[in-house]
Formats: structure tokens, C-alpha cells, sequence
């Protein structure tokens, strides 16, 4: 019986070098787009918390 994995598996398997770039240029693409959220989703969520931590501070305050 013929093992298919054992077929496609080849250590010495190279991948094309524009297919590298492309894929080197999806990476960016996303790393860049994490930061740009992070950047605008990050410090608003951070703020977020803070001022629910305050509020519930203040409400056990006030029982």
C-alpha cells in the first residue's frame, strides 16, 4: 500500500521564490494591520477597563 504522505513529503522541498515574497508580504500586511488596531482598539480598551474598575469601585463604595 502506497503511503501518499511519504509521496508529497520531501525534505529537500523548496518553495518557489516569488511564492517566499508573496508570502513574506502577506506577514507584513497583517502585522501591519495588528498594529493599526492595536493602536486604535488598545489604548481604548485600556481606558475602557480603568474607568469600569472606577465605577465599581465607587459603587462599593456607596453600599
Amino acid at each position: 500500500m502506497n503511503d501518499t504522505f511519504q509521496e508529497i513529503d520531501d525534505d529537500n522541498a523548496q518553495a518557489p521564490e516569488h511564492l517566499k515574497g508573496m508570502l513574506t508580504a502577506e506577514i507584513d500586511a497583517i502585522r501591519d494591520i495588528m498594529q493599526i488596531v492595536q493602536m486604535f482598539l488598545g489604548e481604548t480598551m485600556v481606558a475602557g477597563v480603568k474607568l469600569l474598575q472606577e465605577l465599581e469601585q465607587k459603587e462599593t463604595k456607596d453600599e
